[in-house]
C-alpha cells in the first residue's frame, strides 16, 4: 500500500540538515541520468536547491558504475545528491561517500538498501517505481519539503513521467505518486488535462507529419509513411490547412478527430492488432498553456521527447537550461538536436531492417545485436520502437551497442503485447552482474554495462532467466 505521508515526513526530516549544509555554503553536487526523467529530476533538486542559495552544480550522466563514482568523489564535492540514479550501488556509494550523499530514485533496490538514512526510493514507501512513481516526482515532493512555494515545478514532474512512459493508467493517464504531481500542477493552473488523441507531434506538426512520426501504438502502412497518410487524408477530404499554414491534431474540431479515426481505422482495415492500436490512440493529454503554442514544450509528452533528445545527443545540459526555463539559445539548440535525434534513430532502424541476422529470435525473446550501426546513446529508443512493432510487440528484446572504454551498453525492453511475466530489472542486474558488469531497472525496461568480452556469456545469463 502506497505511504504518501509517510514520504513527505522522511523528507521533511531530511531537508533542516540538508538546508544546513546549503547555509554553510558547502559545495553541493547533483548528479542525474541523462533521459529525460534524470533531467527533469535534476532540474527540480537544483532549482529548488538554488532558489536557497544554495552553492550547487548539476551534472548528467549517462550510466553509474564505479568508475563514474571514482570520478565524482575526486572532484571533492562536499555533499552529493543522485536522482534517478544509483539504487543498484549503494555499497560503493557508502564507500566513497560515507554519509554525505543523498539517493532520491525510483529504481528497484534491495531491501536492506532502501531502509538506509541516506536513500529514498519509491518502492520503499509503496510505490510502483517502474509505473506510478519517477524520479522526477520523487524529486518534486523532495522540493516540497525543502520549500512549498515550489509548486511551480509539478509540470517538469509529469514531463518525466510520461517520457518514463509511466502513463499506464486508465486512457494513459499517470497513476500513484506521479498523479499527485500532476494534481498539484493541474491545482495551480499549470496544466489542462484533456482526452485527445495521442500522435506524436500533436501541438506542433502537420497532421500527416504527426500520424507517421507516430511508433506507439505501430499503424501497419502509416507509421513512418508521410506520403502514405497524406493521401488518405486527402481522399477523406480532412481540410489539412489553414489559410495556407498546415494544421495540427490539437487544432482539429471534435468532429474533425472523430473523421481522423475514422480514416485510420479504414487505412488499417482488419490488420492484426489494428482494433487495439485505434483504442489506444485516445488518451489523457497534458497541455502546459503557459507555454508557445506550436512548440514541443507546450504538450508534456513533447517536452519528454525533447529532453530525452538532449540527454541522448550529449546535450543534457541544454536539457537543463530549458527544465529551467531557457526559452531562447536553449530552446533553439533542443530543436535542432531533436531534428538530429530522430534522424539518428531512423537510420539505426533502416540499418537494423537492412540486417535482419542481427536480430536473434530465440523463442519469446530476440537478441539485437546493434554493434557498429547503433549508437550506445538511440539504444534505448531504437529498442523501445523496435517492441511497438507489430514484429516483436509480443517479445522481450534485449539489445546491446558498443561503448566507451570496451563495455558494451545493453538496452532491454518488454513488447507491449507481451503475454509472460518477466522482471528485466532483476534480470540485468543478476546477468550483468554474473559478467563483472553493472545492471538494473524496472520490470518492463532495464539496462546494462557489460565488457565486450563477455558477450556471449550474458546473453546466456539472459537466455537462462527469459522464459522460451
Amino acid at each position: 500500500m502506497a505511504d504518501f505521508d509517510g514520504l513527505i515526513a522522511r523528507y521533511r526530516a531530511l531537508s533542516p540538515d540538508l538546508l544546513k549544509t546549503v547555509r554553510a555554503g558547502k559545495k553541493i553536487l547533483i548528479a542525474t541520468h541523462i533521459d529525460a526523467d534524470g533531467i527533469c529530476s535534476g532540474s527540480i533538486a537544483f532549482a529548488a536547491l538554488m532558489r536557497k542559495g544554495a552553492n550547487v552544480a548539476l551534472r548528467a550522466i549517462p550510466d553509474l558504475d564505479q568508475g563514474s563514482i571514482r570520478e565524482l568523489d575526486a572532484a571533492k564535492f562536499d555533499f552529493y545528491i543522485f536522482t534517478d540514479l544509483a539504487s543498484t550501488l549503494i555499497n560503493e556509494l557508502d564507500a566513497a561517500f560515507g554519509p554525505r550523499y543523498l539517493v532520491l530514485d525510483h529504481h528497484e533496490i534491495a531491501e536492506g538498501d532502501a531502509a538506509k538514512p541516506s536513500v529514498v526510493n519509491a518502492w520503499a514507501f509503496g510505490y510502483d517505481g517502474g509505473k506510478e512513481g519517477c524520479s522526477s516526482a520523487m524529486a518534486y515532493f523532495f522540493a516540497l519539503a525543502i520549500d512549498p512555494t515550489n509548486q511551480d515545478l509539478s509540470p517538469l514532474a509529469v514531463v518525466g513521467a510520461l517520457a518514463d512512459r509511466q502513463d499506464g493508467g486508465p486512457g494513459r493517464s499517470v497513476t500513484g505518486l506521479n498523479r499527485a504531481a500532476a494534481e498539484d500542477a493541474q491545482s495551480r493552473g499549470l496544466m489542462r488535462v484533456t482526452k485527445d488523441l495521442m500522435f506524436t507531434g500533436r501541438e506542433t506538426r502537420p497532421v500527416h507529419e504527426a500520424i507517421a512520426l507516430t511508433s506507439s501504438p505501430f499503424l501497419k502502412g502509416l507509421t513512418g509513411s508521410k506520403d502514405a497518410v497524406l493521401a488518405a487524408l486527402h481522399q477523406s477530404g480532412l481540410a489539412l490547412k489553414d489559410q495556407g499554414t498546415w494544421r495540427t491534431i490539437s487544432s482539429l474540431t471534435p468532429d474533425e478527430k472523430m473523421k481522423l479515426t475514422e480514416v485510420i481505422a479504414t487505412t488499417l482495415g482488419p490488420a492484426e492488432g489494428a482494433t487495439e492500436a485505434i483504442a489506444s490512440l485516445v488518451g489523457e493529454a497534458y497541455t502546459f498553456d503557459f507555454e508557445d503554442p506550436f512548440t514541443p514544450l507546450r504538450d508534456a509528452r513533447e517536452f519528454g521527447t525533447l529532453l530525452n533528445a538532449c540527454g541522448r545527443m550529449g546535450a543534457a545540459g541544454i536539457g537543463v537550461s530549458v527544465c529551467l526555463g531557457d526559452r531562447s539559445e536553449a530552446l533553439r539548440s533542443a530543436m535542432k538536436t531533436l531534428s538530429e535525434y530522430r534522424s539518428g534513430i531512423n537510420k539505426a532502424l533502416e540499418a537494423l531492417a537492412s540486417e535482419p541476422s542481427r536480430m536473434e529470435q530465440h523463442g519469446n525473446l530476440v537478441l539485437v545485436r546493434g554493434e557498429g550501426i547503433v549508437d550506445e546513446k538511440l539504444l534505448g529508443p531504437v529498442i523501445s520502437i523496435l517492441t511497438s512493432s507489430p514484429e516483436f510487440k509480443d517479445k522481450v528484446l534485449v539489445g546491446r551497442a558498443e561503448s566507451r572504454g570496451g563495455d558494451l551498453k545493453i538496452s532491454s525492453r518488454v513488447g507491449d503485447a507481451y503475454g509472460g511475466s518477466v522482471n528485466l530489472g532483476a534480470i540485468m542486474r543478476e546477468a550483468a552482474e554474473a559478467v563483472d558488469g553493472v545492471g538494473g531497472g524496472h520490470a518492463m525496461a532495464a539496462g546494462a554495462k557489460i565488457p565486450s568480452s563477455k558477450a556471449d556469456s550474458f546473453s546466456k545469463a539472459v537466455l537462462d532467466r527469459v522464459s522460451p
